[in-house]
């Protein structure tokens, strides 16, 4: 009887090893050429980031309150003070640039103030005023009884 050329051991540690090898050489086809650029991510993404066409105005409202200064005053005084405008208005870089052309709306509906008021695991109501949105707004717009800028206001909540 014949004895193998190499045993059972050899052969399987000779697999592994060529599994190994086999994973390094398509690690290294499929990594893209400036990962680790500048830290552990691709160098390519901060220029990928700024050749998209930038939709937001400058952040903390500065744009919005050259010419909405009133409402400024109401919403820094009141639950959503600490929001930027474009956190429910949505991008406003148009409408800051030219103001006549462009004139954002905005749906004061149960999804769009469920997005941060919807009653979720985790989300208690020390940290937000969350409701139940489907049985709370009967189906209405929140706006009809609350005013974003004022939320508690038209209830009889708290006004400035």
């Amino acid at each position: 009887m014949q004895k193998p050329r190499f045993s059972a051991s050899f052969r399987a540690s000779v697999l592994v090893i060529l599994l190994i090898l086999g994973f390094i050489v398509a690690k290294q086809l499929a990594k893209p050429k400036s990962f680790g650029e500048f830290g552990f991510y691709r160098g390519d993404n901060v220029a990928e980031w700024i050749a998209l066409d930038q939709n937001y105005a400058p952040p903390g409202n500065i744009s919005c309150l050259k010419c909405h200064d009133k409402i400024g005053q109401l919403t820094a005084l009141a639950e959503h003070g600490q929001l930027d405008c474009q956190a429910c208005h949505g991008p406003l870089l148009a409408h800051s640039l030219k103001p006549g052309d462009s004139h954002p709306k905005v749906a004061g509906n149960a999804e769009l103030c469920g997005t941060c008021h919807n009653q979720i695991l985790g989300r208690t109501k020390e940290q937000i005023t969350t409701v139940k949105v489907s049985e709370h707004s009967g189906g209405l717009d929140c706006v009809r009884c609350h005013d974003p800028h004022q939320p508690l206001s038209m209830n009889g909540g708290r006004t400035p």
